[in-house]
């Protein structure tokens, strides 16, 4: 171990002070020889009990700066170890001159020199083993060989200075027996010691000052650190204690975690790892790892004081006293939260970009890709290092290569591709079309572009040209051959209303002439060929109406069936004559349709109700609604006749009928027009019977917005019982 200065110029105080007495003693050689002679071998054997303490001090300082060096692997040690090994060889030298009087004490130096040496051979062999940080080699210190040649060492210093004690005894009773010859001279001697002593002691201050001044700039210095570390405010760094509660606190860690100074210090830093971490042991592992490797280092989710997360990378460092005892922990913590989500939107890009379907492209301003996604690849099969190698225009169909030029110069200039279609070459051979959007970026002389393949879209689009082209040629076709229809029916009613109405009349002119002078069977023929004619125009006014619900304008308007369907009831009063009927009504909604046309719908089934429950007493027709998810179900059920549901697919085609013209009148066109009506609305029409147990009409009507979603009048059961 090194001396300090103040024990330097202890030591030095001493050297001059016994040189003092030596020329005190010289200068009373004139007058006491013999106590001077005397006080000089006093002196010589302190100065050889002297060097024996320096050598022995030596062997010491040795060990301790060897063990020094493997226990911290400092190479300032490892040099004082080499100066120790030069300095005890010295010593062995010097020690020779001082007893070269005393053959014993040469003797024993002899025997002392070879255990010196091997004692330096043996601590030079340990100064070379690498250090080991932390702890003493066994080796180096605790070896029966060190052990045996340091204490054969120290036996014979021991022998030695055991010897020189005797001696000194036996001189300093010759020398006490001049003592009185030479007080005067002692006294002289004292007084110059003292003085020797005072200026050594003013030496001694002035070093001990010094120190005091070092000192000072030290905790200064410190002090200076602390306040930088203090004033740190990215990084979390404060101090635990031996048992991880916080022992300091800086104003990154208040910043980043949330606690000041007095809320968090004296508390267990396990308080920043969320709940389910710490359970698990995590912080205590981190300080075990640092107690046992000396730092720790990790990253994962804490907690802030309001109880966010924020991602964090920490270090933690063991501190210790020079003897390895544990003095705590240093811990400094960085927020990488951002970072972390920097880098998970930079991941989730590339996998975008990797993944998508599209093509995407990053294309330089000097006209060459700069990086493709796999969908090239799968698209055009090409390598990415194919499209990389060559200008990206070279892939380009020539007739479009034009407008890809104009749009790449728009773009270098700052503007933008919304969208623009070119031809790109497969390694097959083929073409294939698609539709680009890009932007540039000016700073960095680049350009991003997607493309997607319209191929096969571009082909479904010739096709559905040339399908619109068709349907608008057979449109015009349908629209004149409808204008076709529409006059020949007017000419049909024009021509055929004529001749029935001079076959009426006529009959009417006959019954006249006759004046009731007509046989019974004549008679007949006459009321045949006026039904008939009758029958014709109906028959020809049902047709009319038929074409113009074809081609009729849909008007849709709120309507409320229950009261038109009363207007209807008792416009069949003529009809029900004294039939006994028996109305059930139901709850029908406001729907929206063409009130007209669906007068007509209602008109034509409550109409097919009263005449084919003619043979009932009473008759019962039923009319209700029921709501769907999407539409409206209306129904008029009847107890008539009803019809086999084998020909019901013949029930809605214009001239059916399922009953004979004897049985019930009719020109087969009225279910017809319905089912074209409900149709024309995007609804729905079909029938269920069985033979004399009546019959069920049904349609549909979409409902309207729940805005307009009414409930028409509640007509309950009601029984009409209408005299003829």
């Amino acid at each position: 171990m090194k001396k300090t200065s103040a024990e330097r110029k202890i030591i030095a105080g001493f050297v001059v002070l016994a040189v003092a007495l030596a020329g005190v003693a010289w200068l009373s050689s004139q007058t006491l020889r013999s106590s001077v002679a005397q006080q000089q071998w006093v002196t010589h054997t302190y100065q050889v009990m002297e060097s024996l303490q320096r050598g022995r001090l030596l062997l010491v300082k040795a060990q301790t700066d060897q063990r020094n060096y493997l226990f911290t692997g400092d190479t300032n040690f490892e040099k004082a170890s080499d100066d120790d090994r030069a300095s005890a060889t010295a010593w062995l030298k010097q020690l020779g001159h001082w007893i070269q009087d005393n053959r014993g004490q040469q003797q024993r130096l002899n025997d002392l020199k070879p255990l010196v040496s091997q004692w330096l051979s043996f601590v030079t062999q340990q100064t070379t083993l690498p250090p080991r940080r932390g702890w003493i080699s066994e080796d180096a210190t605790a070896t029966e060989q060190g052990a045996n040649l340091f204490q054969g060492i120290s036996l014979r210093l021991t022998q030695m200075e055991s010897v020189e004690t005797r001696l000194l005894q036996e001189r300093q009773q010759r020398l006490d027996t001049d003592a009185e010859l030479t007080g005067t001279f002692i006294v002289a001697a004292a007084v110059l010691a003292v003085a020797l002593g005072w200026v050594s002691l003013i030496f001694i201050h002035r070093d001990l000052d010094e120190r005091r001044r070092t000192e000072k700039a030290l905790r200064q210095s410190e002090e200076r650190a602390r306040l930088t570390v203090q004033i740190i405010r990215d990084y979390a760094i404060f101090m635990l204690d031996a048992g991880g509660r916080v022992a300091s606190w800086n104003i990154g860690a208040e910043r980043i975690k949330g606690y000041k100074t007095e809320e968090i210090v004296g508390k267990h830093f396990s308080i920043f790892y969320p709940e389910a971490i710490a359970r698990r042991g995590i912080p205590e592992k981190a300080l075990q790892q640092a107690r046992d490797e000396g730092r720790c280092e990790h990253e994962g989710w804490r907690v802030r004081k309001n109880g966010s997360r924020f991602w964090a990378h920490a270090v933690i460092t063991a501190m210790r006293h020079e003897d390895g005892s544990l003095i705590g922990f240093a811990k400094v913590t960085r927020d990488l939260t951002e970072q972390k989500r920097a880098e998970a939107v930079r991941e989730e890009r590339d996998r975008f970009f990797e993944l998508s379907r599209d093509m995407m492209c990053v294309a330089g301003f000097d006209g060459w890709f700069k990086s493709v996604n796999p969908a090239w690849e799968q698209t055009l099969g090409f390598s990415r290092e194919e499209l990389l190698d060559k200008p990206f225009i070279e892939f380009v169909h020539p007739d479009d290569r034009a407008v890809t030029h104009i749009e790449t110069q728009k773009m270098m200039a700052g503007g933008e591709t919304i969208r623009m279609e070119n031809r790109c070459l497969c390694r097959d051979g083929a073409w294939r079309r698609f539709a680009w959007s890009a932007r540039p970026d000016m700073e960095r002389q680049l350009i991003y572009g997607t493309a997607r393949d319209i191929t096969e879209e571009a082909k479904v689009q010739a096709q559905i040209l040339t399908l619109n082209e068709s349907l608008q040629r057979h449109s015009r076709q349908l629209e004149a051959a409808n204008k076709e229809l529409e006059a020949f029916s007017y000419s049909v009613s024009h021509d055929l209303r004529a001749p029935l109405r001079h076959i009426g009349g006529f009959v009417r002119l006959l019954n006249k002439q006759v004046n009731g002078n007509m046989d019974e069977a004549s008679r007949r023929y006459l009321d045949i060929i006026a039904d008939a004619a009758q029958r014709m125009g109906a028959l020809i006014d049902d047709l009319l109406i038929f074409s113009r619900m074809g081609r009729a304008e849909l008007r849709r308007t709120p309507v409320i069936p229950g009261a038109m369907i009363q207007e209807i009831i008792d416009s069949l009063q003529g009809e029900i004559g004294n039939r006994r009927i028996v109305w059930n009504l139901g709850e029908l909604p406001k729907v929206e349709a063409d009130l007209a046309m669906l007068r007509q719908v209602w008109a034509n089934l409550i109409g097919n109700a009263v005449k084919y429950t003619r043979p009932r007493d009473p008759a019962e027709i039923e009319i209700r609604c029921e709501e769907r998810d999407t539409e409206w179900v209306f129904r008029v059920r009847d107890n008539g006749v009803g019809f086999d549901m084998q020909y019901a697919h013949k029930l809605f085609g214009v001239f059916q009928r399922l009953h004979r013209s004897d049985e019930f009148e009719g020109t087969g066109i009225g279910l017809a027009n319905v089912q074209r009506i409900i149709h024309r609305h995007g609804g729905r029409v079909w029938a269920e019977a069985a033979v004399d147990r009546g019959a069920t009409f049904f349609f549909s009507l979409p409902k309207p917005q729940p805005s307009t979603e009414t409930k028409g009048h509640n007509h309950g059961a009601i029984e009409t019982h209408l005299a003829g």
